[in-house]
């Protein structure tokens, strides 16, 4: 009888260990190429999170919503590489607000619901499990420090919420962690998270940059850290995947090692080499 449990939880874990984790979202999730740095997606940090023989496949892409990710056949791609037992985890909303863009625009209420609850189905039917995560907040502060509450965003992050608890769908709810984490944090660690560049930093960006709505490696690593607390700590399956960790979702982000960094003296004596050695004739 030892021996056939042995068997039964040792097939379990190989099982769950085989298991895939598969990305489906926006800008704030997708990955990014060195030519952008330090802009990343949080997605674009969580194979570093997993257990050894885990893979993430993250599909996300900037500029999509429920209905263009469906559109652009992006969703039925992604459900071809779904195997049984696979993870998919999917976090849609601030392109879905955008009412200026017919191809992205989805009633909160309507389309939207009706598009996440058919994510929902479709992973199952593909023998999947799926993970709703809600959308990340912007990291804009008010003159009193506190987050600017989700304006647009808030009627997406209800809709999300709902159709989890509706499907029985496991929930991260990301933004309701952010929004209290970064609110005890204060301006000057929240913004840090963030797309927010001091010009002559970073040899892409030798103007500087002022984007609250996109995070760099700090906010990619504290989102995707933070992805996997929320996992462990509400037990669910996906949670399994990740390895321990002791350390802060924040504590990690804030002491993360800046690798793409060009101090303003450095980037001034590259220039000087790069110069082209001049000759004058007499």
């Amino acid at each position: 009888m030892k021996k056939l449990l042995a068997a039964v939880f040792a097939s379990a874990v190989f099982t769950l260990a085989a298991a895939d984790i598969h990305m489906a979202g926006d800008s704030t999730m997708m990955n990014y190429r060195g030519n952008v740095a330090p802009q990343q997606g949080w997605g674009q940090r969580m194979q570093e999170l997993v257990k050894d023989g885990v893979t993430v496949k993250n599909r996300a892409i900037g500029g999509r919503s429920t209905k263009s990710f469906k559109a652009e056949k992006r969703w039925e791609g992604l459900l071809r590489e779904v195997k049984k037992g696979d993870f998919v985890i999917i976090q849609f909303g601030h392109n879905d607000g955008t009412k200026d863009k017919p191809e992205r625009y989805t009633d909160p209420r309507t389309e939207y619901k009706e598009n996440m609850k058919g994510f929902v189905e479709d992973v199952r039917k593909a023998g999947g499990i799926p993970v709703i995560a809600t959308s990340i907040p912007f990291g804009i502060y008010l003159e009193n420090g506190s987050l600017k509450p989700a304006g647009f965003l808030d009627p997406y992050l209800k809709s999300a919420r709902e159709v989890a608890a509706e499907t029985k769908c496991d929930l991260v709810d990301l933004y309701a962690y952010a929004d209290k984490e970064l609110n005890v944090a204060g301006e000057k660690k929240g913004t840090s998270l963030y797309l927010v560049l001091n010009p002559g930093d970073y040899p892409n960006y030798p103007e500087g940059k002022s984007d609250r709505c996109h995070i760099c490696f700090r906010g990619a690593l504290f989102y995707a850290k933070a992805f996997a607390l929320l996992a462990k700590q509400n037990k669910l399956p996906i949670a399994e995947l990740f390895r321990e960790s002791d350390i802060s979702p924040m504590d990690a982000a804030l002491n993360a090692e800046d690798i793409y960094i060009v101090k303003k003296a450095e980037a001034k004596d590259k220039a000087e080499e790069k110069k082209p050695e001049t000759s004058v004739e007499l």
